[in-house]
């Protein structure tokens, strides 16, 4: 301090040992370093290792190598930045055809195709627009050679998917209990035999559901029909 009564402080500043950009603060009898954000201790000297701080100081992916007062950034596929932050629009640099709109992503591109185009580029005529496939088939463009795929739905094949699937000749009956498979378009139907029932004459009919059998008698079930278990003194059949 200086002055009569002591009242001025001395500026501590002049010949100060602040390094690296390092602003001289003054303080009473001593004065402090304000460092940059690359550089710290107490007269800027220790290089900060941003690599290790937290978040990250490269984003999405990016790598980080650190430099004396600094650091830098190698950046993922689709990235771009000192920081890796901007994402590199690849429309920049893509070509879609027939008046195609272009959608950036990360590292790549989609192609939004007029009606009647389709492929990564818009580039082929879309094969589905004549309706080459049976009703309930779903249509798909080859993109290596704009020819139409059809996927079929259940009981119908080949290439337009308009031929009926004959179930019934194809592996073991489908029909159960010995149940006569017969043809349908698109599918099949079973005739079942006495005492079964359901569309894969997977059901046992219980024919004593209808109670049949008189004078409490118990009811037995059976293929097809039932047995009626008489009380004593009367005869079973």
């Amino acid at each position: 301090m200086s002055g009569h009564n002591c009242e001025n402080n001395v500026d501590d500043c002049p010949g100060h040992k602040c390094m690296n950009g390092g602003i001289c603060v003054d303080g009473v009898n001593t004065y402090n370093c304000q460092c940059p954000p690359e550089w710290t201790g107490q007269y800027c000297a220790e290089d900060v290792n941003e690599c290790q701080m937290q978040p990250n100081a490269c984003h999405n992916g990016g790598t980080c190598f650190n430099t004396i007062g600094g650091h830098t950034c190698v950046c993922v596929n689709g990235w771009t930045g000192d920081d890796c932050s901007e994402n590199i629009d690849d429309c920049a640099i893509a070509v879609c055809f027939n008046g195609a709109t272009c959608h950036d992503r990360v590292a790549s591109f989609f192609c939004e195709c007029p009606v009647g185009k389709t492929g990564l580029l818009c580039h082929l005529d879309d094969a589905c627009v004549s309706n080459p496939c049976n009703e309930g088939a779903v249509c798909d463009t080859n993109p290596l050679n704009g020819r139409a795929i059809c996927t079929c739905p259940a009981g119908f094949v080949g290439g337009a998917c308009n031929q009926d699937m004959d179930e019934c000749s194809i592996g073991a009956n489908p029909c159960e209990h010995f149940g006569k498979c017969v043809n349908t378009e698109g599918s099949f139907q079973c005739q079942c035999g006495r005492g079964y029932a359901g569309p894969r004459c997977e059901i046992d009919i219980n024919e004593c559901l209808s109670m049949p059998c008189q004078n409490d008698a118990t009811c037995l079930d059976r293929i097809g029909e039932f047995t009626c278990i008489c009380m004593p003194g009367r005869k079973t059949f």
